[in-house]
C-alpha cells in the first residue's frame, strides 16, 4: 500500500504547478498561499469531525508544530506561486522540488542520526548530478541566479519539516497533524493575503477559473495529498516519502508542454536520470507497517 500512496501523491502534486499558474493569472501569490491551506484545512476538518477521535496534539507539541508550519508550509507555499507568477514557468519550478530527497538525506543524518544505505546514497547522489543539470538549464535560459536560489530553497524547507515531523510529532495521526499545520499556516498567511493585491483586473470568467484552480489545489493537492504524504513520513520515514518529489517533475513537465512552455532536451534527460535513481532507492524499500494495539474508539454518531 505505501507504493500506491506514493504514486498517487506523485500524480496529484505533478498537477499542482499548473494549477498555481492558472490561479496566478488573477490572484496574488499571498492569496494563493492562504487560499490553498484554507481549502485543505476545511476538507480535513470535516474528516476529523466525522471520525470523532480524541486529539493527540499537546501543549508540548506547539513549538515544533510552529516551526514545521513556518518552514514546511508558509515559506514554500509563498515562494512557489511568486516564482511561477513572475516567470510563467510552472514546469521548471516543479522540477526543482526534486532536490528534496538529497536534502532530506542530509538533514535526517544530522537531526535523526540516521545513516543512509548504499542504495540511498548512490541514488540520491545520482539524482544530484541530474538536478545540477536542471539548474544549469535554468541558468542558460536567463533565469536570475537569485530566483534559482529561491526555487532550490523550497526543497530545503520540505526536508527540514519532514525530518522534524519524524523526530517530534510521530505520535500525531497524519490527518490531525496536517489539519493543524494547515490551520496554523492560514493564520500566518491571512494578513499577507489581506494586504496583497491581484496582478490584474480580471474578467468574471478568468477569475472563476482562477478560484476553481485554487480550490482544486487546496482540497486535493494541499489537503488530501499532504495528509497522505505525512502518513508516509510517519510510517516509512522522511526519505522514502521525499522520493515522491523526484517523480513530481514528470507531471509538471507534461502540464508545461500542454500549456505551451518550452521544455528542453536537457530537462528531459535530467528527469529520466532522476526517475532511474528513484527506482534504485525505492525498489523493495517500503517497510511493513506495524499495527498498534487496538484501542477503544468512540463510535460514530
Amino acid at each position: 500500500m505505501p507504493y500506491v500512496w506514493f504514486l498517487l501523491i506523485c500524480s496529484i502534486w505533478g498537477s499542482s504547478f499548473i494549477l498555481m499558474k492558472r490561479a496566478a493569472d488573477c490572484l496574488s501569490p499571498a492569496t494563493i498561499s492562504a487560499g490553498r491551506v484554507a481549502f485543505g484545512a476545511i476538507v480535513l476538518g470535516v474528516i476529523l469531525w466525522r471520525r470523532q477521535h480524541p486529539l493527540k496534539l499537546t501543549r508540548q507539541d506547539l513549538l515544533p508544530l510552529f516551526a514545521i508550519v513556518v518552514t514546511g508550509f508558509v515559506l514554500p507555499y509563498t515562494i512557489q506561486p511568486w516564482l511561477i507568477a513572475k516567470h510563467q514557468v510552472s514546469a521548471f519550478i516543479g522540477m526543482t522540488v526534486a532536490f528534496t530527497p538529497l536534502l532530506t538525506l542530509a538533514t535526517a543524518a544530522v537531526i535523526l542520526g540516521t545513516r543512509p544505505t548504499w542504495r540511498q546514497a548512490a541514488g540520491v547522489s545520482g539524482a544530484l548530478v541530474c538536478l545540477l543539470l536542471l539548474m544549469w538549464d535554468g541558468w542558460q535560459r536567463q533565469l536570475p541566479l537569485l530566483d534559482i536560489g529561491f526555487a532550490v530553497s523550497v526543497p530545503l524547507t520540505y526536508a527540514l519539516a519532514n525530518t522534524w515531523i519524524r523526530k517530534h510529532l510521530s505520535h500525531v495521526p497524519s490527518v490531525e497533524l496536517t489539519f493543524a499545520c494547515l490551520v496554523g499556516s492560514f493564520l500566518v498567511l491571512l494578513p499577507f493575503a489581506s494586504w496583497s493585491s491581484a496582478p490584474v483586473a480580471p474578467s468574471g470568467t478568468s477569475l472563476t477559473t482562477a478560484w476553481l484552480a485554487l480550490g482544486c489545489l487546496g482540497v486535493v493537492g494541499t489537503g488530501l495529498a499532504t495528509c497522505l504524504f505525512l502518513q508516509l513520513v510517519l510510517e516509512q520515514g522522511p526519505l522514502f516519502a521525499a522520493m515522491a518529489t523526484n517523480i513530481v517533475p514528470i507531471g509538471a513537465i507534461a502540464w508545461g508542454l500542454f500549456d505551451g512552455e518550452v521544455i528542453t532536451t536537457r530537462q528531459i534527460c535530467a528527469i529520466a536520470g532522476v526517475l532511474a535513481m528513484v527506482i534504485l532507492v525505492q525498489y523493495g524499500a517500503a517497510a511493513p507497517v506495524s499495527k498498534p494495539a487496538v484501542e477503544a474508539e468512540p463510535e460514530a454518531a
